[in-house]
């Protein structure tokens, strides 16, 4: 095997290993807050991972898998925080009993008083 197959086993790996430890937080972390920091991380770093990899591989491709790992890198926080932002909107009490610091609770506070 040549230098250019190992660096994207090792990088693919990696990959890989990030997606499968996000999985697992996914499946076992207690609330719907923690799950999305972890399928946030799978969806950045993993795939970002296997990306690079494949350029790696395909050399012909590599810019064009630089180009969508930044958007990738652009996009996944904006998505994680509107899913985290409706996630708090339909969140039972129990649910928003887990937060320290509650920052949007002002927010929706006044805007079901802008409603009645």
């Amino acid at each position: 095997m040549e230098v250019q197959e190992w660096t994207t086993l090792t990088v693919a790996t990696i990959g890989v290993l990030i997606m499968l430890l996000s999985s697992i937080g996914v499946w076992r972390l207690p609330d719907v807050f923690m799950r999305m920091h972890a399928f946030g991380k799978a969806a950045t770093m993993g795939i970002s991972c296997l990306m690079i990899a494949a350029g790696i591989y395909y050399p012909d491709y590599l810019a064009r898998m630089i180009v969508l790992v930044i958007l990738f890198f652009i996009t996944g926080p904006i998505a994680t925080t509107a899913m985290a932002r409706a996630a708090y909107r339909v969140a039972t009490p129990a649910e928003k009993f887990v937060l320290k610091y509650d920052e949007m609770g002002r927010d929706a506070l006044r805007a079901e008083v802008q409603q009645e």
